[in-house]
């Protein structure tokens, strides 16, 4: 682009593009009771699609009204009148939810993974914290506001809607604190397939709606893209208010090999009542962490027995982790069957090796697992010694996993992989049974691949959605995030009316919203100016057109004048004899 052409087109991006905020003004010659606060931060103008397949422009509007004494109005009887205006003409279609006078009916959909296990400032775990803060919110919610529960990990685990009926709400919470009380921490993260879920139970229910979704998490195993969640959310009219736990997560690669054992001895059971012979519950295991990676991390498959079987590549680094990659992945595991002798100290050897020269960015590690004790000559003290030295000097960790009981595992073998997991900055753990060795892996995955709350996303679906993001650095901060979030579900009116023009031509329509009693304004004006996207045109205002039609015409001419000015210069100059 011509240089010349950059300031009149940054020009006009800026006014065609950059809305006006929000002000409050006060009525001349009177003496307002009332100010009304817009939030800006979550009104929109989009299109939505009507029944019968047409596309209209609406405006959605939250705001609250304040005595001037800087109180809430008390909204259980209304005594004034909400008037809305379009550019100055009164909007008669518009559709105005107000809190309480308007029923509430809500979705909260609480994050109960394994993650949530872990403790807080305190002392309790996050879970015994989110419980209790969870009760408070149900007691901050009006009596009459209706709500539905979601409970989920990787899975939705509890699926309860809104009772629907008046006379029963009172006994339907009472039931949602006892199925929040009973909650216990497992499994992984899936909070766009509870929000979907959520959606699902309230799409078709009339009046004021909203979903809570809290998390301590990275959505690892949902089906449901972000989008798409955002899309199915705006077309229902639903706002999603997300809550994030902890700190936000730094996203580092992780490179894994999972060095897996297949010996003779898997074709067995770890413990008599297991459904699954040894073999069986390593394919569920193994295949449940392949689940819970990130889009950013890579892993391979490195099996043993008495042979190794060399590594697949870790794939591209310049894409994502995709679900066909995973897939294969498991492929490669589930194709595991027992056989031979069993070379763990060589096998790790090559594990670290293998991760060593990817040479990718971010934590490498090596997830070894075993049934047996090596079965190679020499001195097993000097292989521990070798390998966590390597281990070491290629900054990579071991986690250990061993299976079988105490007795079947040589005590020797058990306290040297205590040590190279302890030396390398790694875990040891020993599963006696198949759900002891799946609990394992899948807290092991998560632990490598959620590191914290994914804020970008959280405040994506809030906002998006017309919801709102807290974010909540300790689970003892919920309470209080949940009463300022119930005041603000309760307090918050919404207007919502389709535009009066739905030309997208670049012009800017004024939204005014005050109060009246008797015929007499009360209020202050609440102002806010929304700009359509689209060309200008003259029909918009022929002083605005002409105004900015000089500015690009200049900004077009400039570079000629400069190269016109410049070749003068050049002729006016004498020349050297």
């Amino acid at each position: 682009m011509r240089r010349g052409l950059l300031l009149p087109v940054v020009f006009l991006a800026t006014v065609l593009v950059c809305p006006v905020s929000a002000e409050s003004r006060p009525e001349p010659g009177a003496k307002p009771t009332y100010r009304l606060e817009i939030d800006t931060d979550r009104s929109v103008y989009e299109p939505r699609v009507q029944p019968d397949g047409k596309r209209l422009y609406y405006f959605s509007i939250p705001f609250r009204i304040r005595r001037l004494e800087d109180k809430l109005v008390d909204t259980s009887v209304p005594r004034e009148e909400i008037v809305v205006r379009e550019d100055g003409a009164e909007v008669l279609d518009a559709e105005i939810f107000q809190p309480r006078s308007s029923p509430l009916t809500m979705l909260l959909a609480l994050d109960i993974s394994k993650s949530m296990d872990r403790k807080s400032s305190t002392g309790h775990t996050k879970m015994e914290d989110a419980q209790k803060a969870a009760n408070v919110f149900l007691d901050k919610l009006d009596p009459r506001s209706d709500c539905g529960l979601i409970l989920f990990d990787h899975e939705v685990r509890v699926k309860i809607p809104p009772v629907l009926k008046p006379a029963e709400i009172a006994a339907h919470r009472t039931m949602l604190r006892q199925k929040i009380q009973e909650a216990r921490p497992q499994g992984g993260t899936a909070y766009l397939d509870a929000t979907v879920e959520a959606l699902n139970m309230l799409e078709k229910v009339p009046g004021r709606k909203a979903i809570v979704v809290m998390t301590d998490g990275v959505d690892l195993s949902s089906r449901h893209p972000l989008d798409e969640v955002i899309k199915r959310a705006r077309v229902a009219g639903i706002p999603v208010f997300t809550l994030g736990v902890g700190e936000p997560g730094k996203n580092d690669p992780v490179t894994t090999v999972l060095v897996l054992d297949h010996s003779g001895s898997m074709k067995f059971r770890a413990q008599q009542g297991d459904k699954r012979t040894k073999i069986e519950a390593l394919h569920v295991a193994a295949s449940r962490f392949v689940d819970l990676m990130r889009p950013s991390a890579r892993a391979t498959l490195l099996p043993f027995s008495t042979e190794i079987s060399p590594p697949e590549p870790f794939g591209r680094d310049d894409r994502e982790l995709t679900q066909k990659d995973k897939e294969q992945l498991k492929e490669r595991i589930r194709g595991l069957t027992p056989v031979g002798g069993t070379k763990l100290y060589e096998a790790i050897e090559y594990g670290i090796g293998t991760v060593a020269a990817a040479n990718r960015p971010g934590r490498r590690t090596v997830v070894v697992f075993t049934d047996g004790v090596d079965e190679q000559p020499g001195s097993p003290s000097t292989r521990v010694e070798q390998i966590i030295q390597s281990a070491r000097e290629q900054s990579v960790v071991l986690y250990m996993l061993g299976l079988g009981q105490e007795d079947e595992l040589s005590r020797p073998t058990l306290e040297q992989m205590r040590r190279m997991a302890r030396e390398t900055g790694g875990e040891f753990h020993l599963a006696t049974n198949e759900q002891k060795l799946l609990d394992i892996f899948e807290e092991l995955s998560i632990a490598l691949h959620d590191d914290g709350i994914d804020e970008t996303a959280l405040t994506r679906l809030a906002t998006r959605t017309g919801g709102q993001y807290y974010h909540a650095r300790d689970a003892a901060k919920l309470q209080q995030i949940y009463i300022q979030l119930a005041d603000q579900l309760q307090s918050t009116y919404t207007v919502t009316f389709p535009s009066r023009r739905q030309v997208q031509d670049g012009t800017t329509s004024g939204i005014e919203i005050f109060l009246k009693r008797g015929g007499e304004i009360i209020s202050e004006r609440a102002v806010k100016e929304f700009t359509r996207h689209g060309l200008v045109v003259p029909g918009v205002d022929p002083w605005i057109y002409l105004l900015l039609l000089s500015v690009l015409v200049v900004g077009l001419a400039l570079p000629s004048l400069r190269r016109i000015r410049s070749s003068a210069e050049q002729e006016s100059e004498p020349v050297a004899s």
